[in-house]
């Protein structure tokens, strides 16, 4: 019997067993909400099709035939299985299990999310993550992208959730600053050692803003480096003074190892400003999903107690 016959039979097998285990064919009716001449040509539909007596009728009791009993215990078989699998998936759809693919620029993903991504695999053993360490836009269709962290204006159409300020600014080494000197201006800058990205044309070139004062300076130094560890690691051996985010520095100022410079100055770049969880809605559904994004808001909220 081919899959396109045999489909329309399963709910009539189902019926079957109600039958037989209610013992009579209007027991099996109110278990089902139905009427009694109902199940009854449920059967017969059931039997013509198989061409086969399932059950032999009195005026007391139902009595399976010998081709009756297999066809029943295979009709269980059937509804247990169907039970399973309804039972597995109720599983799945409750339970974090499956991969999860993130993107998120190099500095916030190593710096602040990678350190406790331990955690929430000891939390959830059935999740897997693959983190994709880009600062570049990322489109989330075409690169099976599950969540983004993204600088800037969200793209419509998606679920975007706040997740931290950004602000790029001016540290340098007590050392540094001891031997040539603590700039009180942005135009004194010309005259130091200045660690910039060198990523694009005009990483060199400063723009730093303090109310409605706006200072433009061509830096120059002797190291620079798209990295921000690097640069921070770089201005905390004395380097010179390095343009690093504000979180990428809170152990070092911490523990004395640099300090800011310039401090009511903010310099204005690509890689600072309102960043955000970005995330289709649908995706959300599942628990997989909701989980790793329910981790990363904890960090964000944690983050802004920080800073509070």
């Amino acid at each position: 019997m081919r899959t396109s016959e045999l489909l329309p039979l399963l709910p009539d097998l189902a019926v079957l067993v109600d039958v037989v285990e209610a013992g009579s064919f209007s027991a099996a009716a109110r278990l089902q909400g139905s009427t009694p001449s109902a199940v009854s040509r449920q059967i017969a539909r059931l039997e013509t099709a198989l061409e086969l007596k399932l059950l032999e009728r009195s005026t007391r009791r139902l009595h399976l035939t010998s081709g009756g009993q297999e066809v029943l215990r295979h009709a269980r078989a059937m509804l247990e299985a169907a039970r399973a699998a309804c039972d597995g998936a109720a599983r799945h759809a409750s339970s974090v299990t499956g991969r999860v693919r993130l993107a998120a620029p190099k500095a916030a993903l190593r710096q602040l999310i990678h350190p406790q991504l331990p955690g929430l695999l000891q939390t959830y053993p059935q999740l897997a993550l693959e983190l994709q360490v880009t600062d570049q836009v990322v489109d989330l269709i075409a690169d099976g992208v599950d969540i983004a962290l993204r600088l800037g204006d969200p793209p419509p159409g998606y679920v975007a959730r706040p997740f931290m300020e950004v602000r790029t600014l001016l540290y340098a080494a007590p050392a540094y600053l001891a031997a040539h000197g603590t700039p009180q201006h942005p135009a004194e800058l010309v005259r130091h050692s200045c660690l910039h990205l060198a990523e694009l044309p005009g990483d060199d070139e400063w723009c730093l803003v303090r109310g409605n004062e706006r200072v433009v300076v061509n830096v120059r130094g002797r190291y620079a480096c798209n990295h921000s560890e690097m640069r921070r690691d770089a201005a905390a051996q004395g380097l010179g003074i390095a343009c690093l985010p504000d979180f990428a520095v809170r152990q070092q100022l911490a523990d004395g190892s640099l300090r800011p410079v310039l401090p009511g100055w903010q310099l204005l770049g690509r890689y600072q400003g309102s960043s955000w969880l970005v995330y289709h809605a649908d995706r959300y559904r599942s628990p997989r999903v909701r989980a790793v994004v329910d981790f990363l808001l904890q960090i964000a909220a944690e983050l802004g107690q920080q800073r509070a």
